[in-house]
């Protein structure tokens, strides 16, 4: 759904890429088996870090394989791939998050895109809901509130709003299940969901300028050193509760999302060209 939290291949050794990539085929295999193969739309690297930090704090069991891919289809060689219930939790929070996305498109430009994408993911969103029912009505609070704070009248306009609203869903999305680490893993889904509002705002800054869409860094009138300001101190922010989880399975794996990897986009669309 965010398209952010991913790895930097770069600072990865190729044993981490392996682990990175079974952890997101197993994910994808997920979604097919608890969705079907058109739910395969909806994968993406950012809940496999979710996935990669409940295998470290609670090492469950992990099925694990090789298995052909349609979207690498043969003479490819079989992938490999792991699973568990970890797994399954972040298939179904893909579904959900997919199909709200979707309605917000919708809600914003009615493109076909959208409205196929909305009709493609409402029968995996049934499934979800009756999987992860109390998920799935944060998920729908959660989006009606954001909705409501982009289209509050200017004088009631706060710039962190949305992002904190985002922040709290994703705390709320994290911390379930976690048991004895729910407080922490609750604190770092808010601090992350802030900070994947914000640099999505920052990223979509000049498409959302020409368009009047809702921007809180358009609002402000930031520059991207504003921006990147505001990023890095919200990325601290993320950093703090994250250190604290007792991690050591993919721990390198994992630094390598929140510290370079996140910033692939912002720095992709941002950053001053080199000096001659």
């Amino acid at each position: 759904m965010f398209g952010f939290v991913v790895a930097d291949a770069d600072a990865l050794s190729d044993d981490e890429k392996a682990r990175y990539q079974e952890v997101y085929c197993g994910l994808c295999l997920a979604l097919r088996d608890r969705y079907g193969q058109r739910s395969r739309a909806c994968l993406t690297y950012d809940l496999t870090l979710f996935v990669l930090l409940c295998a470290s704090l609670h090492e469950p069991e992990e099925t694990r394989g090789k298995s052909h891919c349609v979207m690498h289809p043969a003479p490819a060689a079989p992938r490999a791939w792991a699973r568990s219930t970890w797994t399954d939790y972040a298939a179904d929070l893909s579904v959900a998050l997919a199909y709200h996305k979707a309605l917000d498109d919708v809600a914003d430009d009615g493109s076909l895109g959208a409205r196929a994408a909305e009709r493609l993911l409402t029968g995996a969103y049934g499934r979800a809901a009756e999987r992860i029912p109390e998920a799935c009505a944060a998920i729908e609070m959660s989006m009606a509130a954001i909705r409501a704070i982009e289209s509050a009248p200017a004088d009631a306009f706060d710039p962190d709003a949305a992002a904190r609203e985002f922040g709290a869903l994703l705390g709320r999305l994290f911390a379930y299940g976690q048991g004895f680490w729910a407080d922490a893993m609750g604190e770092l889904g808010r601090a992350l969901g802030r900070f994947i509002y914000l640099m999505d705002a920052a990223v979509d800054f000049d498409d959302d300028e020409r368009s009047g869409s809702y921007n809180p860094f358009v609002a402000l009138g930031s520059d991207p050193e504003a921006m990147g300001t505001t990023l890095a101190l919200t990325a601290a922010e993320t950093a703090a509760p994250y250190e604290r989880l007792p991690l050591v399975r993919d721990k390198h794996l994992m630094d390598s999302i929140l510290y370079s990897g996140v910033w692939a986009q912002f720095n992709k669309e941002h950053r001053a060209p080199p000096t001659q």
